[in-house]
């Protein structure tokens, strides 16, 4: 769908696409719980959702949580589940701390979270350069049907 607001939606989730398109993986938006969320495929058919916290409903716009949520599934094993990166803020007093919750929703060490743990699982299909950029914010490059936005999705 090439809708002004599919282009506003890639546009305002580009410093997340960007990156990981760079590095061979495909990505797409979907709608979650109460937000939009980013999907990425992984060559193992895993997948990872990275997401802003899904409850409470954010008032913050697309693409600009107070925090990221990154974790792993897969369709077929329910026992892959794992959580690569938190950095949502707990409101929970008797939570401890995450370490990355000090970078809330910068998308700069969520990347190189991913990174690290794809890296360690060799899950990366393309590895990362010097000439790639991660504070890239330009749309995605040709609409194909693998990068192609689809229609928002209830998870």
């Amino acid at each position: 769908m090439d809708t002004p607001w599919w282009q506003e939606l890639w546009r305002r989730h580009a410093h997340i696409t960007t990156p990981l398109r760079e590095r061979g993986l495909e990505c797409d938006i979907e709608f979650g719980l109460s937000a939009y969320i980013v999907r990425v495929a992984l060559p193992d058919d895993s997948y990872l959702i990275i997401s802003p916290p899904q409850e409470p409903p954010s008032e913050r716009p697309p693409g600009d949580p107070e925090g990221w949520i990154v974790t792993r599934e897969h369709p077929d094993d329910q026992s892959l589940f794992e959580v690569l990166y938190d950095s949502a803020p707990s409101h929970d007093p008797g939570a401890s701390q995450r370490p990355e919750t000090r970078h809330g929703g910068s998308a700069q060490p969520l990347v190189e979270a991913i990174d690290h743990r794809l890296g360690r699982l060799g899950l990366l299909p393309h590895p990362v350069s010097p000439t790639n950029s991660s504070e890239s914010s330009h749309l995605p490059g040709p609409v194909t049907a693998r990068t192609r936005p689809g229609r928002p999705k209830s998870r």
